[in-house]
């Protein structure tokens, strides 16, 4: 059993609680202006170790900063890009508002008022805010905190865009129109828009491809990400891990574009550096002008959108489209293009009513006069 005693301060008397953790160490809280405070503090304190509830108060005294940049040296999971994006949050946004607060302080008011505060469109304030309560959710699971203050808070909700899906003509038109610009069609740049169309991904190794399979493939087991200004090879998550069937009419181009290099060599490359084909680098020097005629204001990733179009429109249903694109799930792809399935509920009740009628179905309904 824990005990109160009473000490004399400048400003009156005071109480203590002192009690023995579940490690039987001793310890206090201090700092009661009242008795009846202090016993209640222990009694409550006694039932929360009695249930295996107990979190010791000095544990969540670290800072929000301490403890953000414990737990992600901790994330050994992380990708390098996802880390940098993180470490960027966790100065740029989290730090300099709440980092010299002990995190067992932060209060769920506090923690409102910051991040209705935290400027960007909503998709970019959530993911700010997700970092913090990842954190707070370690510190929770680690014993130091009872709850996430940062769980469950009011956020803007995003506005979703109408996405733009480009037809064949309009993909063929900007691939010529690229391909016409300087040195674009020697290095095959136009290329880049059809295989990003019709395939939904462009970071490509030449050994990626297999162009004289019965049905040719481009398998993906890696991806190119650039991160802090440098190119990284890194392996794709687990459910990316996928082979993509190739449209028989860029095997030919796609065979031209491959001739003669080794299979650790990049589809794609940069006409300074021979390496990967830089995102920026094409779209400063070829994509974004090509785009600007009818196009204006699109972008290499709407091509991706364009790969789910035009593979939905050749009659692609959702599994397809997801082993596609990648997708952890389908019900993620549904999320994302549940426009591209609306007109295949229409088929359903069609196809339905056809199947009805060849059936005993048909003997239900009332005869014509």
């Amino acid at each position: 059993m824990g005990s109160i005693e009473s000490y004399e301060t400048a400003k009156g008397r005071r109480y203590r609680a002192l009690y023995r953790r579940p490690d039987r160490k001793q310890t206090q809280k201090r700092g009661f202006t009242t008795k009846k405070a202090a016993e209640l503090f222990l009694a409550t304190t006694e039932v929360d170790i009695a249930q295996g509830r107990y979190l010791d108060p000095s544990r969540a005294k670290v800072t929000v900063a301490e403890w953000l940049h414990t737990w992600l040296a901790a994330r050994g999971d992380l990708r390098a890009t996802t880390r940098s994006r993180v470490e960027n949050i966790i100065e740029k946004h989290i730090v300099p508002e709440l980092g010299t607060i002990p995190i067992g302080n932060l209060a769920r008011l506090r923690v409102q008022e910051w991040a209705s505060a935290l400027p960007g469109a909503p998709a970019t304030v959530r993911k700010i805010v997700n970092v913090l309560s990842g954190a707070l959710r370690f510190a929770v699971e680690d014993g130091r905190l009872p709850s996430n203050p940062a769980q469950r808070l009011k956020l803007p909700k995003p506005t979703k865009t109408r996405k733009r899906y480009l037809s064949h003509d309009q993909v063929a038109a900007l691939a010529r129109a690229i391909d016409q610009a300087k040195d674009g069609r020697e290095y095959g740049y136009g290329l880049v828009v059809l295989v990003l169309a019709y395939c939904g991904l462009s970071g490509l190794r030449i050994g990626d491809l297999d162009l004289d399979a019965k049905h040719p493939r481009l398998t993906v087991a890696q991806t190119v990400v650039a991160d802090k200004g440098y190119q990284r090879i890194e392996p794709p998550k687990d459910y990316e891990h996928r082979s993509i069937p190739i449209p028989a009419f860029l095997v030919g181009l796609l065979r031209a574009q491959t001739a003669g290099r080794p299979a650790d060599a990049p589809v794609f490359y940069g006409i300074r550096t021979g390496t990967w084909l830089r995102n920026h680098v094409y779209r400063v020097g070829w994509f974004d002008e090509a785009a600007a005629v009818g196009l204006k204001g699109l972008t290499p990733h709407e091509l991706r959108h364009t790969a789910a179009s035009l593979a939905v429109s050749a009659g692609a249903n959702v599994k397809a489209v997801q082993r596609m694109l990648g997708h952890a799930s389908a019900a993620v792809t549904l999320d994302v293009y549940a426009d591209l399935f609306d007109d295949d509920l229409d088929s359903v009740a069609t196809a339905l009513n056809a199947a009805a009628m060849q059936s005993d179905v048909a003997n239900l309904l009332p005869k014509a006069a």
